[in-house]
């Protein structure tokens, strides 16, 4: 699991390389595609589980990443599961060439006209800010993958991966809390949620009824 997926065009590779750095330095650990090779659905796979298992995702915005399919590509995943998004401007475009799933968010300005220092101060506080939520999100949407994931290979509910016990009852007071958090929890968080409390439900009546059974005959 990542702190940050860097999504950005190989125009901009050398300050990518300085940011990861920085950020590799103050123990924050980044996926970042560094191979020039041809688009695969293989190699597409492993980078929307990359996206899917960073805390955050940032967007290194320039002329070139914008009209980049492939940029486009990984952040139209990040905005299908909810990922926290970090629009890191890089060099001027026009605002309204700037997709609104970015534009709706604060920039964080490394132009090369800016101290690089201060900016990745704010982009650092930014990566923190309520890095807890953040992280929860990241955990069970990686968790809700893998049973959503297991469950359509079985065709029908697999129950191998699902939330028990404490680890439930912390996912529950964290979806409870949505209203007032950002990044919001996905639909399918919400029913990988809920159908582990259904299978807890049903293993609790099952225990009962053992219970009672054994109430009932008590055997020699």
């Amino acid at each position: 699991m990542a702190d940050v997926f860097i999504s950005y065009s190989r125009k901009d590779k050398d300050f990518v390389l300085d940011l990861q750095e920085a950020l590799e330095e103050r123990g924050r650990g980044t996926w970042v595609d560094w191979e020039d090779i041809p688009l695969t659905a293989k190699w597409l796979e492993e980078v929307y589980s990359g996206i899917e298992s960073a805390n955050t995702f940032a967007f290194v915005i320039s002329p070139d990443s914008l009209v980049s399919e492939f940029c486009r590509r990984e952040l139209d995943h990040a905005v299908k599961n909810n990922k926290r998004l970090a629009p890191i401007w890089r060099r001027d475009v026009d605002d309204e060439s700037v997709p609104p799933d970015l534009a709706s968010h604060q920039y964080v300005y490394f132009r090369e006209s800016d101290d690089f220092e201060k900016s990745f101060e704010s982009l650092m506080k930014a990566l923190d800010t309520d890095l807890e939520w953040v992280r929860e999100h990241t955990r069970l949407l990686t968790r809700a993958k893998e049973w959503d994931k297991k469950r359509q290979d079985k065709k029908g509910r697999d129950g191998s991966s699902l939330l028990r016990g404490k680890d439930l009852e912390a996912a529950e007071v964290w979806l409870g809390r949505a209203a007032e958090k950002k990044p919001k929890p996905t639909t399918l968080q919400g029913q990988y949620i809920l159908a582990s409390r259904q299978a807890a439900t049903r293993s609790h009546r099952r225990m009962l009824g053992g219970v009672a059974d054994q109430r009932a005959n008590p055997g020699p």
